[in-house]
């Protein structure tokens, strides 16, 4: 009996130690399954980014693939970080690697530097390295040396995660909750951050444009975005980072640009921005925007032109608008006009409705004019009844603004400060801290005001217009996650087929 027991004891240990085998295998053939996908993901992203000297492919391909490493190894390790700097200019510009970038940028907060120290010690790869600045803790860079020896030829970044193969790298900065030039702190002052700007300066900036962090893709990989990226930008930056990079191809080589993308002047009253309006603007925007159809950059060049007449109205008259649906879509996916586009979308309050009936009366344009729907006051659109003597051939939008010539359009929207639900109901019953607002179905959807207020200055093509505070979350609560990525559209022998 008791060799039985011995025996039993054995064989189920035999079983135990073969199933732990097992997992152990199956959980490393999964992660390099993942791995393969992810790299032959980055050859798939690499066309859609620009080149100008010939070692730029293997540049951008080095630095991706640098990237999807670190993502990966702050994940096993949880690593608190977010892109920053210039890589930070290519997320909020193209939603990518800048074509010529030759290093990534991210940011931690100092105190957890000592965290990367611990993995410095471990032999996690043998093409990428972990190198901490021996000094780190040391805040004013000029008070650190180099430590050339040990491949420390660093002092501004506490760390650097290098790719030894291809030798390039991710500069990792070092973020303080205070600013290091203060003697003390005020109480019941708004909690700041400060990092360094592009000059080595002490920067601050409020605490809630960086946290909380959120989940974003650059060119494809999954990293953390601090809360504000266009916030941090322009405050590092200037306006014109949301625009453009200064950096430019010009005769095979990446020089930079002395072009004026607009000029600011600022007094002590107000910022005046003078924009770029003519018709050179328009082609050379047209450059970035995919063709299919024979017809499609004549439509685009109207959609384009309208965006823009329309913002300078906006702006003139102070309507408070941002864009929505499918021109959301096409900021969200590629910052600009998606190349399939048949009209415009912005939203507005209803209630600001009366401000466009008064505009549509003046003479403001020989181009464009805006047909406002008479009973846009009814919220029930089926209820509602088409004008067509009038020009008034839609029911959804409260309005439209109108190419007097071709008719393309840019739909007006209503947004509600209750939910119409309720609107034959007690003032009570009515009141919301939502915005409501027509889903694809046309059905009613209510979302969170503060994804929409305060609404923030964004570039559509290049082009200046106002964006809802949080786009992305718009986007995927209307179409999807897959929206915030995917078209709806692809090209398909010359013709712009569903893509499914």
């Amino acid at each position: 009996m008791r060799y039985y027991r011995i025996f039993i004891a054995l064989t189920i240990a035999f079983i135990f130690g073969i199933v732990l085998i097992f997992n152990n295998y199956q959980t490393f053939s999964y992660s390099q399954i993942i791995l393969a996908y992810k790299k032959n993901s980055i050859e798939k992203v690499l066309v859609q980014i620009p080149t100008c000297t010939p070692d730029d492919r293997a540049r951008q391909r080095a630095l991706l693939h640098t990237l999807l490493q670190w993502s990966q190894l702050a994940q096993e390790h949880n690593i608190q970080y977010w892109i920053a700097y210039k890589t930070l200019l290519g997320y909020v510009q193209r939603d990518g690697l800048l074509p010529h970038a030759l290093n990534l940028d991210i940011l931690v907060m100092a105190q957890d530097t000592s965290h990367l120290a611990e993995l410095c010690t471990l032999n996690f790869s043998s093409n990428y390295e972990l190198k901490l600045h021996p000094q780190w803790f040391i805040v004013e860079k000029t008070k650190r040396s180099y430590f050339n020896q040990e491949g420390i030829d660093f002092v501004e970044p506490n760390a650097r995660f290098i790719n030894r193969k291809d030798h390039v790298h991710i500069n990792i900065w070092p973020m303080y909750d205070y600013n290091p030039n203060q003697t003390r702190i005020e109480k019941n002052s708004q909690p700041m951050l400060t990092e360094y700007d592009r000059n080595y300066k002490w920067k601050s900036s409020p605490k809630e444009w960086t946290f909380p962090l959120q989940k974003c893709l650059l060119s494809g990989i999954k990293v953390w975005c601090p809360a504000g990226p266009e916030k941090i930008g322009v405050h590092l930056y200037g306006q014109s980072f949301l625009i453009k990079s200064p950096i430019e191809c010009i005769n095979g080589a990446w020089k930079k640009s002395h072009e004026d993308i607009s000029t600011i002047e600022t007094t002590h009253t107000q910022t005046t921005t003078t924009r770029l309006s003519d018709e050179e603007f328009i082609e050379k925007i047209l450059k970035s925007v995919p063709i299919c159809e024979s017809d499609d950059r004549d439509r685009q060049r109207y959609l384009l032109s309208m965006v823009q007449a329309w913002s300078h109205l906006a702006e003139k008259y102070n309507i408070q608008y941002w864009l929505s649906f499918g021109t959301l879509v096409g900021y969200v996916q590629r910052r600009g006009l998606l190349p399939h586009d048949l009209d415009i979308d912005v939203t507005m309050l209803s209630s600001d409705t009366p401000k466009l009936i008064e505009i549509s009366k003046l003479n403001f344009s020989s181009t464009y004019e805006i047909k406002v729907q008479p009973q846009w006051k009814i919220v029930d659109e089926l209820k509602r009844s088409y004008f067509r003597k009038d020009g008034i051939n839609f029911i959804a939008p409260n309005a439209r603004f109108i190419h007097q010539k071709t008719r393309y359009h840019v739909d007006i929207f209503p947004a509600y400060d209750f939910n119409p639900t309720y609107a034959n109901e007690s003032t009570e019953m009515q009141q919301s801290e939502n915005l409501t607002v027509h889903d694809n179905n046309y059905q009613w959807l209510s979302y969170p005001r503060n994804w929409t207020y305060p609404l923030v200055t964004c570039y559509f093509s290049e082009i200046q217009a106002l964006c809802p505070a949080e786009p992305k979350k718009l986007v995927e609560t209307i179409y999807g996650a897959s929206s915030l990525t995917k078209s709806d559209k692809k090209c398909v022998n010359g013709s712009w087929v569903r893509n499914s």
